[in-house]
């Protein structure tokens, strides 16, 4: 018979409903609003485009102290980024960290569905010919080391990310190659 204890916590988390779908987005939405506020990158790209609105429309140079000072930083940010991978990598006890299903998936829906997605919604936005194909070849190319910087701040699966991009860069040459020589692009 279970302790009088074990009943009540298993009513408590019976008897708990969902909250209903708007309290939840709105949960959502506060949650990444929070999130992306404190984000430098949100703050760097709105002074970007608020310095190219100005730069254009007064046909303003940017300081020199100021570009190079960027230029230094976006140049040290590929290396930290994978200097990041490589030790997360390194920390792990296994190559493929997050298993070999997740792995396979991952890859399927990078080099099979985003090619699919990258060409319906080219072909929905009128793009035609050599420019659709190209973009389909694109589309299946390694995907950047970036979204692991994200997945790994943000703690959203780091391990199938980290896992994505090792395997990507390596999987990525014979599957675009194949997509090249598929769609007609290579003759």
């Amino acid at each position: 018979m279970p302790a009088p204890e074990e009943t009540i916590s298993k009513e408590a988390v019976a008897s708990q409903e969902m909250p209903r779908a708007i309290v939840m987005l709105r949960l959502i939405l506060v949650v990444v609003g929070r999130k992306l506020s404190r984000n430098p990158n949100t703050y760097s790209s709105v002074l970007g485009l608020l310095w190219s609105l100005v730069s254009f429309k007064w046909n303003v140079g940017m300081p020199s102290l100021v570009k190079y000072s960027i230029k230094i930083i976006s140049d040290a940010g590929l290396g930290m980024a994978m200097f990041s991978l490589g030790l997360f990598m390194a920390l792990q006890p296994r190559i493929i960290v997050c298993g070999k299903k997740k792995a396979a998936m991952a890859m399927t829906i990078r080099f099979i569905c985003g090619p699919i997605v990258m060409s319906t919604a080219s072909v929905a936005v009128g793009m035609r010919g050599v420019r659709l194909r190209a973009a389909i070849v694109q589309a299946a190319l390694s995907q950047g080391i970036v979204p692991f910087v994200f997945a790994r701040e943000y703690g959203l699966h780091p391990d199938i990310m980290s896992t994505g991009v090792i395997f990507g860069m390596l999987v990525s040459l014979p599957v675009t190659l194949l997509y090249y020589i598929f769609i007609g692009l290579g003759g």
